[in-house]
């Protein structure tokens, strides 16, 4: 079973990220036809989900995790709440679709360290508001990015090429090791995409 947290900054388009990459993993999937391959794991900070209603009518297992944010709050119902579904489901693939306040690299460390298991990160960020974000909290953006190969750099559709280029360079000076991908979630997202998203990732 592998682990992929999926994070990003409120409004970088995660959710729409995330059912492509879903949809990626259960037809590249080994499994049997009626195993689970894909189980999504939805962090909220409130207590109602509403992504999750979306990702259910794609006809994926959804579990919420409300009330709080998996890299602090609610790390131990996180903890539980992975082991239960690991063993539930035997899942090839298990997405923790993290807040968009949470510190990804923690949520990691939380389930290498507490359950022995290996953990990607991939985060989203918006290429339209980027600059805006970096200004108003610097200090959240470099512990947003700190510890991930994979950041996709979305709603690439809404700004030029040269701010691309600038994004990319920001993220670089946050996270040299990052690879950055720009996309627009809208359109569809290759399998070749994908598998060298994972390649270079080293999963």
């Amino acid at each position: 079973m592998k682990l992929i947290i999926l994070s990003g900054f409120l409004g970088s388009g995660k959710t729409s990220v995330l059912m492509q990459l879903a949809r990626h993993l259960v037809e590249t999937s080994n499994g049997n036809e009626n195993d689970k391959k894909v189980v999504i794991i939805e962090n909220e900070i409130g207590t109602a989900g509403i992504d999750n209603l979306l990702l259910e009518n794609e006809d994926f297992t959804v579990k919420n995790l409300f009330a709080g944010c998996a890299c602090c709050t609610s790390s131990a119902k996180l903890t539980d709440t992975v082991d239960y579904l690991s063993k539930e489901y035997s899942p090839e693939w298990i997405i923790i679709e993290a807040t968009g306040l949470a510190f990804p690299s923690k949520i990691k460390s939380t389930v290498e360290t507490e359950l022995g298991m290996q953990a990607m990160t991939i985060i989203v960020v918006d290429a339209k508001r980027w600059f805006r974000l970096v200004g108003a909290m610097e200090n959240f953006v470099s512990e947003q990015l700190e510890d991930t190969k994979s950041v996709l750099v979305n709603k690439i559709d809404l700004v030029d090429e040269t701010t691309v280029e600038k994004v990319q360079e920001s993220i670089q000076k946050y996270n040299r090791d990052a690879y950055c991908y720009p996309i627009s979630a809208t359109n569809e997202l290759s399998a070749g995409f994908w598998n060298d998203l994972f390649k270079k990732a080293g999963i």
